[in-house]
């Protein structure tokens, strides 16, 4: 029952560590911390929908065009509304995102309305029988194309010339322009990145959850937690927090005394524990000031 309960976990750990992860990309470029990101999937993710559904083009086809176009609204995003604002205090560009917030949330009650929908699915229905965990097929495609994302990501970074400048930019922003990098462009295509990687944790949110406007608060919420607990700036610890605390989060449904109900409350609480003996997070490291 316990690996069960584990394997349950990691099935919606792994959408908080995909949305941890978007949320990494544009604060570890910016210093933003971006309240909105929830909703541009969802909004996003609705697009997938009308798409796949209302046009009846291919899955895979309203998936890919769906992150393009994902992106495309992340850096339409960073260019109208976020670097306007970008030599204000970083509170007035947080009050920013939490209008980017309300403004999608709006626009996905307005345009498909408040009901709850499915979402299709390209897996195939059944399960899979490992030992005593029994995985719908539906979840282990989730692992596998979130590994794809995660490898993506990460050759990205450490293999090609955008995200060796991307690289320096989060590293110096001062200095990178010398080297002559355009730390303009470099946070857009951070944003549109950003928003792509959310777009794809929509869709496969959309699989475990029936999709509609409010879908992903509670997934912005723990995503934001796994954020923290990984140290703010570290890409691979957020994905691993979202892994823990989908674990935490499942396991506590089976202490007797706390239930369903009380569960999150029991994994934030574990969370606190956990910062309380490490401030920096479990991926953050202390920086030196000199004096």
């Amino acid at each position: 029952m316990t690996f069960q309960l584990i394997a349950n976990g990691l099935a919606s750990g792994v959408i908080y560590g995909m949305v941890a992860l978007a949320i990494v990309l544009i604060f570890r470029s910016t210093g933003v911390l971006n309240f909105a990101q929830g909703e541009m999937a969802t909004f996003t993710t609705f697009v997938a929908w009308t798409l796949i559904v209302g046009l009846g083009l291919p899955y895979w086809l309203g998936f890919t065009l769906t992150v393009l176009g994902a992106f495309l609204l992340g850096v339409v995003v960073e260019l109208v509304f976020i670097r306007p604002t970008s030599r204000l205090p970083h509170l007035s560009v947080l009050m920013v995102t939490l209008g980017l917030y309300l403004l999608f949330n709006a626009l996905s009650h307005e345009w498909w309305a408040s009901e709850a929908r499915s979402f299709p699915t390209p897996f195939p229905a059944g399960v899979l029988q490992i030992g005593g965990v029994r995985l719908s097929w539906v979840t282990v495609g989730i692992f596998v194309v979130a590994a794809i994302v995660v490898v993506a990501l990460t050759a990205l970074f450490r293999f090609t010339k955008l995200g060796l400048a991307m690289r320096a930019v989060v590293s110096n922003a001062e200095a990178a322009p010398l080297m002559g990098i355009s730390v303009k462009g470099i946070v857009s295509v951070g944003w549109g990145l950003s928003a792509a990687v959310g777009a794809i944790a929509g869709m496969l949110a959309a699989n475990l959850l029936l999709l509609d406007a409010n879908m992903m608060t509670s997934v912005l919420l723990f995503s934001t937690t796994a954020m923290v607990l990984a140290g703010m700036t570290s890409a691979a610890g957020a994905v691993v927090c979202g892994l823990l605390l989908g674990v935490l989060n499942s396991l506590a449904t089976r202490v007797s005394f706390i239930g369903t109900e009380l569960s999150t409350v029991t994994t934030f609480i574990a969370i606190v524990a956990i910062l309380a003996v490490r401030p920096t997070g479990l991926f953050g490291k202390r920086t030196a000031v000199k004096v």
